[in-house]
């Protein structure tokens, strides 16, 4: 008989059920590294109050609709979603039964809110004694802010990364994103993981007390090492860095834009030599790394002349002749060849994609970074997947992001153990809304 294929792996969370009730951005991000190794997880809104970022755009054709939000779309894809009138005498209640059957429960409200409810950790282990519950507000669940609200441009302000950004003469600026929300849930998911790993082993449950503004911090490099130790207040520094120079983003003469960081030796090295070493990089003041942090301006002047002379136009002709110099023709770069010739000297360099240029990015094709899923009202679009590929159980993202109340029917009826005659009641009433 001919040798049967090994069984398919079970993916990492399969068998897991979560009951999701985070908004915005950290949590549903959290929840979805789950979804998309095998969990089953369940977006709870409510009709009467839905998710937040519902409401944000971009949306489909530029009208604004609650199932039309790209932004919600990409955070929540491989999930499923009820709606629960949380007011309605009987919604509670409908909630709770549905907690019974789950897993592991996550939220992001202000501190409170669930216990206002009745689904606070104690409240749920009475369903569920082993479940895992994980709280994400900014600031955690005790503590003079803790009942502060906001988002993640708020966090970043409180987290010091405004403080950092931005020129030198100039105010704090803070980044265009809400940087945090793409930072805090890296740590959220291994504190997750973590538990669900220990309740493997130990057959119990816990409540993880999460906080934002803590888990922010991380992300401040040496900021606050470097004033404990050196009573140093590191600043604003436009494109610049404490470590490299240059460090800086130089424009070509199509309009592009060009990175480079030399943080060594090697890299400047490589940098004088791709720029035909001119008498400027061997001056004294630049021979060493320390100098050249101090003389960041001076490097910046003499790039910004290179890149706005020695670059071409794709029109224009590879070789030309600058006018009034004698000699051979003066090699000219378009933005992509001063990419390749910085980098084949070991120059860290790369050019400043545009979004349409990042979805057809060949490097992200060849790993397979988006995925396309047919949304029903949006239609087939672009999702980004997990930043890392399991060898064995790789991410697979299953389904588009749900639409409000879409699986209400599935969830409350096939999970929950509604009848026929309960689910119309109930949604004849309302409890549904």
């Amino acid at each position: 008989m001919p040798e049967q294929p090994p069984p398919p792996l079970k993916k990492p969370f399969e068998g897991i059920r979560v009951a999701d009730f985070a908004w915005v951005g950290v949590g549903p991000l959290v929840s979805k590294y789950l979804a998309d190794h095998g969990a089953e997880v369940i977006r709870i809104e409510s009709s009467t109050y839905p998710e937040t970022l519902r409401r944000a755009g971009p949306f489909v054709d530029d009208v604004p609709d609650l199932d039309g939000s790209g932004y919600f779309a990409n955070f929540n894809s491989s999930k499923l979603g009820v709606t629960v009138n949380f007011k309605h005498p009987k919604g509670p209640d409908l909630v709770r039964r549905l907690l019974a059957h789950c897993d592991v429960v996550t939220e992001s409200y202000t501190p409170g809110t669930m216990a206002r409810f009745g689904f606070d950790y104690e409240s749920v282990r009475q369903l569920r004694p082993d479940v895992i519950m994980i709280s994400m507000p900014l600031y955690g669940q005790t503590g003079p802010w803790a009942h502060y609200a906001g988002y993640g441009h708020v966090l970043q302000a409180a987290a010091g990364f405004n403080h950092f950004t931005g020129w030198e003469d100039g105010p704090p600026i803070g980044t265009g994103v809400a940087y945090t929300d793409f930072l805090v849930p890296h740590f959220a998911a291994i504190a997750l993981i973590a538990a669900l790993d220990y309740r493997r082993r130990t057959g119990e449950g816990q409540y993880i007390d999460f906080s934002q503004f803590e888990a922010a911090i991380h992300g401040l490099w040496t900021a606050i090492l470097d004033w404990t130790v050196n009573g140093h207040e590191q600043t604003r520094l436009g494109n610049h860095d404490l470590e490299a120079a240059p460090h800086n983003a130089y424009r070509c003469r199509d309009g592009r834009w060009v990175v480079i960081a030399c943080e060594t030796e090697k890299h400047w090295e490589g940098l004088k030599a791709a720029l035909g070493r001119p008498e400027w990089c061997d001056m004294e003041r630049m021979r060493r790394r320390w100098q050249r942090i101090n003389e960041q301006k001076e490097i910046d002047r003499h790039l910004t002349f290179w890149f706005e002379d020695f670059t071409r136009l794709p029109s224009e002709a590879a070789l030309q002749v600058e006018e009034g110099v004698e000699g051979p023709p003066v090699r000219k770069y378009t933005t992509e060849e001063v990419v390749r010739l910085f980098q084949s000297f070991g120059v860290p360099c790369g050019i400043v994609q545009s979004p349409e240029e990042m979805h057809a990015d060949p490097q992200l094709a060849h790993r397979r970074h988006y995925w396309k899923l047919e949304h029903p009202r949006m239609g087939l679009r672009t999702y980004d997947s997990p930043a890392f590929k399991l060898s064995k159980t790789p991410a697979e993202l299953t389904r588009p992001a749900p639409l409000l109340g879409e699986h209400n029917e599935y969830v409350f009826k096939q999970v929950v153990g509604l009848s026929d005659e309960e689910f119309v009641n109930l949604m004849a009433e309302g409890v549904f809304e």
